[in-house]
């Protein structure tokens, strides 16, 4: 403990310098903790929007959907899907099994078309666990004053739910009266006539300029489904349990069925939290070697300042490890101070910053932003400490040397 109490004196005696260097290493802290944090709710964000916006925590297909383009409707789906998802429910991990037809076409209002990538879903269902109705466009309304809404749970409903951007290149609004065409599960062409009820805004402009939403009923009579499914999006009562459950939800659903979980569907969330990790790790490196360099030139100072006292400390039966030691030492102890006075900073930053609920701008591709707020998360702060304590203990290492390798006759001369 001599050593500690040693290094502990000549952190206080030269009180600028460690400031500095505490300041360096606070900052270096702050970041990395205020990046973690909001990396953690982007990351949060994107997969709550992946599970709630369909895919659900685990996705049942036919293997043949994963590699293969359909030339018609239902080519790659789920023969029995219907009574897959009943046996599916009955299952205790399963909270809810939503089967749904996934099919595209051509949307009309008299000369006007548009091509559409169409949803067919259980609304009841949809509802209760998926995103559908806090998706629906507010304000949309019919002239007669009809307000937007999502599909209703009655099967002879012929019901139509459109992205805002391709209700606006129809110009349809609530009300309007349209035919959607697609092919059969035998290649026909086939038409059903809907009413649009309701627009939805889904995030991404390119799903809001192509995507629409019916009732299983009307997709399965357009597509003349029968009890087919396209897939089968399984809600767990366990979400974390997700990559875990996924084997034993395919051995299930037969030979015939794929079962993966969410994160290995949702590519976009993938995408993002790659570019995070090479952003987060970039700036982490840049940090680093700051961190070094700072901590190195406080320590390296303090030696070339010290040399007499060093010889002393030989002369008096100090060890030349031991020497290096107590340049560990003081690095430990600002590394220490540094990262106290970094998670003081972080915490009061990020209690401000949530508390000023500030709005972010929509990012690159989506229709809305969405409100900051920097999320605690205690690993990434562990991992910031530890970090920085490595780094400073590397920084010590040449000073340490340096002053074990001082000949002792030498330090006493030196002025």
């Amino acid at each position: 403990m001599i050593l500690a109490h040693l290094a502990f004196r000549s952190v206080l005696r030269q009180r600028r310098r460690s400031l500095l260097t505490v300041a360096v290493l606070a900052t270096g802290f702050l970041a990395l903790a205020l990046a973690g944090g909001f990396a953690q709710q982007t990351f949060q964000g994107l997969a709550e929007g992946a599970i709630r916006g369909g895919l659900g925590h685990v996705q049942i297909l036919n293997p043949a959907a994963l590699s293969g383009d359909e030339a018609q409707s239902l080519e790659h789906g789920l023969p029995e899907g219907e009574a897959l998802a009943e046996r599916l429910r009955r299952d205790p991990a399963v909270a809810e099994a939503l089967p749904r037809i996934a099919f595209m076409g051509l949307l009309t209002e008299g000369a006007r078309s548009v091509a559409f990538l169409g949803t067919g879903v259980d609304p009841e269902r949809e509802a209760r666990h998926m995103a559908s109705l806090d998706q629906v466009a507010d304000g949309a309304q019919a002239p007669g004053g009809a307000g937007s809404r999502w599909l209703s749970a009655d099967p002879d409903a012929r019901e139509v739910v459109l992205g805002t951007g391709l209700a606006a290149s129809l110009k349809a609004s609530v009300g309007s009266l349209l035919t959607l065409m697609a092919t059969t599960r035998d290649g026909a062409l086939n038409a059903v006539d809907v009413e649009v009820v309701g627009l939805q805004d889904l995030g991404l402009k390119e799903l809001n300029d192509r995507s629409l939403a019916v009732s299983l009923a009307t997709a399965a009579q357009l597509v003349e489904a029968g009890p087919a499914r396209s897939q089968i999006s399984v809600v767990l009562k366990r979400p974390e349990a997700a990559a875990a459950e996924a084997p034993r939800l395919a051995a299930l659903a037969g030979k015939e069925a794929a079962a993966l979980p969410w994160f290995e569907r949702a590519s976009f969330y993938r995408q993002v939290k790659l570019l995070y990790l090479a952003i987060f790790g970039f700036m982490g490196l840049v940090l680093a070697l700051v961190v070094l360099l700072a901590t190195a030139n406080t320590l390296l100072m303090s030696v070339m300042e010290r040399v007499r006292e060093l010889g002393t400390l030989r002369a008096l039966g100090l060890r030349p490890g031991q020497l290096l030691a107590l340049l560990q030492w003081e690095g430990a102890l600002l590394g220490l101070a540094g990262s106290a006075a970094g998670l003081a900073l972080t915490l009061l930053l990020r209690a401000g910053l949530n508390a000023l609920h500030l709005q972010l701008p929509p990012p690159p591709g989506t229709s809305h932003g969405y409100e900051l707020n920097i999320h605690f998360v205690p690993m990434v702060y562990l991992v910031s400490f530890l970090g920085l304590q490595l780094v400073v203990q590397l920084s010590a290492l040449a000073p340490g040397l340096k002053a074990a390798r001082l000949r002792i006759t030498d330090a006493l001369r030196h002025v």
